[in-house]
């Protein structure tokens, strides 16, 4: 004969012995501390994401593309030569001083493609991720990490071909070539800030991003990219409000020998875009959630 067994369920646990969770009110200080905390741990875990994204999107953009990692090169070089052919011909008469013209230009579209490409990044910084942000649940921050990534992969090999264009117009190594880098990467940093800022109603709305691309050619004409810096004059003042003008202006002559005229203008101007790419980036958290259920309604 079979014995029977029965199964008896575990007796309940008081109540004083069950996990409790107490939320309360904390103040605004408080709440901006978590944030930040939040942030800071968030970047560091989404590292290795980030630079998957970063390798998935940039596989699919050059994927089918017969000359792949080319347009990488191609649109600076491309904008440089229009310029160069038109000062040649004496269509655009353009004096630059001591520095040839080929090198001027150069340098200025490498610090406007650094800034421009930033702002580009960050403000499609949704596009790519729109479907993945209502299934998976991931820190937002390796967005952002990504499309950092992305504008310096479209940053920095045209400052590759600046060694050889120096080189060809016999200039010589200085000291304070060292500090170029420090201005590309204010200019990094700007153009980072202000598509980050915009980028939750970017995503939105599509004047948003349109009205960015406009800003960007008017932008292109009023920053000294392929003419000096005028001496006096409406558009001399229009330059020096324009915030792209220091650190090109800055690191233009720090990597051509000149004098570098705006060195605290580029100091006040890095220090600000950290400031705003720190306030972008907690807005930007803030509204996602917010985003993402606009986004799927």
């Amino acid at each position: 004969m079979q014995a029977s067994t029965d199964i008896v369920p575990p007796a309940p646990k008081p109540l004083d012995e069950l996990p409790v969770r107490i939320i309360t009110p904390h103040s605004g200080a408080q709440a901006f501390g978590e944030a930040v905390t939040s942030i800071v741990s968030n970047f560091a875990k989404s590292r290795n994401l980030a630079w998957r994204m970063l390798v998935r999107d940039t596989s699919a953009q050059y994927r089918q593309s017969l000359l792949g990692y080319l347009w990488l090169l191609l649109p600076p070089v491309a904008t440089v030569l229009v310029w160069v052919f038109l000062n040649k011909q004496n269509l655009v008469s353009i004096n630059t001083g001591k520095v040839p013209y080929p090198l001027f230009v150069m340098t200025g579209t490498v610090l406007w493609t650094a800034f421009n490409s930033s702002v580009m990044a960050m403000q499609g910084i949704m596009g790519g991720a729109g479907g993945a942000l209502s299934k998976v649940n991931f820190p937002h921050e390796a967005l952002i990490l990504a499309a950092f990534g992305k504008s310096l992969l479209d940053s920095l090999p045209p400052v590759l071909l600046l060694l050889p264009v120096i080189l060809f117009y016999g200039g010589r190594f200085t000291p304070q070539m060292l500090l170029f880098p420090v201005g590309f990467l204010t200019a990094m940093l700007l153009g980072s800030a202000l598509g980050l800022l915009f980028a939750p109603i970017g995503a939105l709305y599509g004047d948003v991003g349109r009205g960015i691309q406009f800003a960007l050619r008017f932008g292109f004409f009023v920053t000294p990219v392929v003419y000096p810096l005028p001496p006096s004059g409406l558009t001399r003042t229009l330059m020096l409000w324009n915030p792209v003008t220091a650190p090109l202006v800055t690191s233009r002559a720090w990597l051509t020998g000149g004098e570098a005229p705006l060195v605290p203008e580029m100091m006040l101007v890095c220090v600000a875009s950290l400031l705003i790419l720190g306030f972008a980036t907690l807005a930007f958290k803030v509204a996602m959630p917010h985003v993402i259920e606009r986004m799927n309604s």
